[in-house]
Order: C-alpha cells, then sequence, then structure tokens
C-alpha cells in the first residue's frame, strides 16, 4: 500500500512557496502519495509542472487530482444539495462541466490518469429525468477522459452503492471507477463501507479513509470523527479490500476542525498501517 492524504494547494501567486510546504510536511510524516485538490480559476500547464518537480523531488506520487469545483456553492446536506450538488445541478451544472473538462490538460501534464469528482446525488431510480441527465454528463465527461487514455472516479456517498455500480456498468466504456470514502457512505445514510466493497469489487480504484457517525437527522449528514472513534468498521473494509487484491493508495481524509491536524493524520497513519500489516501488507 501507500500512504498519504489530501495535498491541498492553494490559489496563490507564489505556487513554488506552498508546494515546497505542503510536500515537504507530507514528506516528514513518512507518507509517500497523496491526492491532489488544486481549484485554481483557470489551470495552466505551468503550474502542472510546478507542482509535479516538487512531488517528485519530495517523492510524493501524485495518485489523482481530486477536481472539485471552483464556484464553491455546495451546501454538504441531504436536503437541497440534491439540486445545488454536483454535475447536475440545475442551478450551477454547465458551469461545473466546463470546468472540470478545462481540468484535463492539466493532469495530462501532471503525468497522472485519475480524475475524481464529487459527481453529485445520483437517483437511485434509472427511468428518473435526474438519472439519465447524469448518465449524459458522466458520458461527456469521462468520454474525453478516456480519449486521452484516462479515468473518472466517482467519490461515494451522495447514492446507494448498487446505484453507483449500475451508473458505471451502464456507462459502459471500461474507465469509470470508484473512489471510496470510507465515512462518507455511513454519514450520507445510504450505506456502509464494508458491504461496499463487496459491492464495487475491482471499481475500487482509490480511497479516503475518513471515519463518521450515521445521521440522525433527515436534512443533515452524519459528523465526521476521529479515525477509529466512530461506524467505520476498518478492520474489514482494509481485509476486504486486500482480499480483492486492492494495492493502491490508503488516502487520509481529515476535516475536523479544533484538532491538531497533523496529530489526526499521524495517529491515522498508525492505526491503519497495524491493520494492513495485520493482513499481511505492508
Amino acid at each position: 500500500m501507500k500512504y498519504g492524504t489530501l495535498v491541498r494547494i492553494p490559489e496563490t501567486e507564489n505556487i513554488s512557496a506552498a508546494c515546497e510546504e505542503k510536500f515537504s510536511r507530507l514528506q516528514e510524516m513518512g507518507m509517500d502519495a497523496c491526492q491532489l485538490v488544486y481549484k485554481p480559476k483557470t489551470y495552466t500547464l505551468e503550474a502542472a509542472d510546478i507542482i509535479r518537480e516538487c512531488a517528485l523531488r519530495h517523492g510524493v506520487e501524485i495518485s489523482a487530482q481530486f477536481c472539485g469545483f471552483y464556484d464553491s456553492l455546495g451546501i454538504w446536506d441531504a436536503y437541497f444539495d440534491y439540486r445545488v450538488a454536483g454535475i447536475t445541478s440545475p442551478v450551477m451544472g454547465e458551469s461545473r462541466m466546463q470546468y472540470l473538462l478545462s481540468a484535463i490538460p492539466f493532469l495530462e501534464r501532471l503525468g497522472i490518469t485519475d480524475m475524481i469528482v464529487h459527481a453529485g446525488m445520483v437517483s437511485q431510480d434509472p427511468f428518473s429525468d435526474s438519472y439519465i441527465h447524469m448518465l449524459a454528463c458522466v458520458r461527456v465527461l469521462a468520454g474525453q477522459l478516456k480519449q486521452r487514455g484516462m479515468n473518472l472516479l466517482f467519490e461515494t456517498g451522495g447514492e446507494s452503492p448498487i446505484t453507483m455500480l449500475r451508473l458505471i456498468q451502464d456507462y459502459g466504456l471500461g474507465n469509470l471507477y470508484v473512489n471510496l470514502d470510507t465515512a462518507n457512505l455511513i454519514m450520507s445514510g445510504l450505506g456502509n463501507p464494508v458491504d461496499a466493497v463487496y459491492t464495487y469489487g475491482k471499481y475500487v480504484r482509490n480511497m479516503h479513509a475518513k471515519d463518521g457517525m450515521p445521521p440522525t437527522e433527515p436534512r443533515s449528514l452524519g459528523r465526521e470523527t476521529s479515525i477509529g472513534a466512530g461506524y467505520v468498521d476498518f478492520d474489514r473494509v482494509l481485509k476486504g479490500l486486500m482480499e480483492l487484491g486492492y494495492d493502491r493508495y490508503i488516502i487520509i481524509e481529515c476535516e475536523l476542525t479544533g484538532k491538531d491536524h497533523d496529530l489526526e493524520i499521524q495517529n491515522a497513519f498508525g492505526y491503519l498501517k497495524k491493520i494492513v500489516t495485520k493482513y499481511g501488507g505492508a
């Protein structure tokens, strides 16, 4: 396994300094991989060159680009986000699609093959207008990536696992995969990561190691916790992934406020590596 975190590079005039700070910190924590989060107003090849050089110099492999949206208008709830979140939003969908498409040359210049997105809430009804809209958007975006030998990975959470599997199979062009977020499934109330590993199977290509609690209010997501303090059974999740032959990336995601972020990451690193070692991994 390769271990890492999300590396968030801010939009700044001094991107070299920002990269140096982020990648050197990751190297100091003993990790060798990351998912890049970089959301500039305009993607440039020059920025890709700077980020790639700094990552290589610090021995950090960029496993994927987590492409967000420049508007940052997601509400992150289980109510309004059915109309606000993702690429099918009737409010922001078209501009978000254009933004993601503009990121493709940047990813290609970085030398990575995987784009990860929060696609939005995928309807469980395959005959609904919202599902057909999602399928069409995915066909355009993933189709453009496929032409360049690249993949589109869906962040899990806004749909049941079987719904995600159906979308992958309905799309059918072979470059759609899953970024398994272990906590999002529980926090959304739509799945459990242990069961999801069984359902997704070979389509898990990257992951977010994150912990959380189920929701108790229909309009709100459950709360995030420190890894090991929530409802995610990491022992069974990692065992299941390894039985499937998964030996790629464990990307630790921590969005807790009021916590020592680096300490949370280091504690999670040790916790997860111990489980992987238990089942014969490294």
